[in-house]
């Protein structure tokens, strides 16, 4: 493990209804990215920074499309963290070493290139944030509940904590060896 961090959760059933709540959100997002992604690889032929952020964005699709898997949202956020924020720093690193203005209307195909070194990061931090949201509170009874922002209505659905009646310790036990 290079990082310590936590692992990651893994899908053990169908998404809660607080996760397809968040759906639309999701994919506005994706939009943003991929539109962003579209920009770097094409227009200004980024293609080893755009590959990687296609690689993201594949990730965040993927997790859309099995029906918000969230353990594919983890990783779709983390990796956006990672590209967003190297990204922002090569942004803001060209703008203090160019020092002209972000837009401008003799440069349009200058400020086309600005938006997108602007907006793709900041779509991926995005992303992030969401995937945050998302992986903390896929889980817990206040999202099914319907409390806090990206609520969803209704009561619990998928998810949803259930009474057990195990006890850990408790009974006979099994020995090896024995019939």
């Amino acid at each position: 493990m290079l990082i310590p961090m936590p692992a990651m959760p893994a899908s053990g059933g169908p998404p809660s209804q607080y996760l397809l709540s968040m759906r639309p959100y999701m994919l506005a997002i994706l939009i943003v990215q991929s539109i962003a992604c579209f920009f770097q690889v094409f227009f200004l032929l980024e293609i080893l920074g755009g590959f990687m952020n296609v690689i993201a964005c594949a990730l965040g699709w993927y997790a859309w499309k099995e029906d918000m898997h969230i353990t594919f949202i983890c990783y779709w956020g983390m990796m956006g963290l990672i590209n967003g924020l190297f990204d922002l720093v090569r942004f803001i690193d060209a703008q203090v070493h160019f020092g002209g203005p972000l837009f401008s209307k003799d440069d349009v195909p200058g400020s086309i290139g600005t938006a997108v070194h602007l907006f793709g990061p900041l779509s991926f931090i995005a992303g992030a944030v969401f995937a945050y949201r998302a992986c903390t509170r896929h889980d817990t009874p206040e999202a099914e509940r319907g409390s806090g922002s990206w609520a969803c209505e209704g009561g619990a659905g998928y998810g949803a904590a259930r009474p057990t009646t195990f006890q850990s310790f408790r009974g006979q036990g099994q020995r090896l060896g024995s019939v």
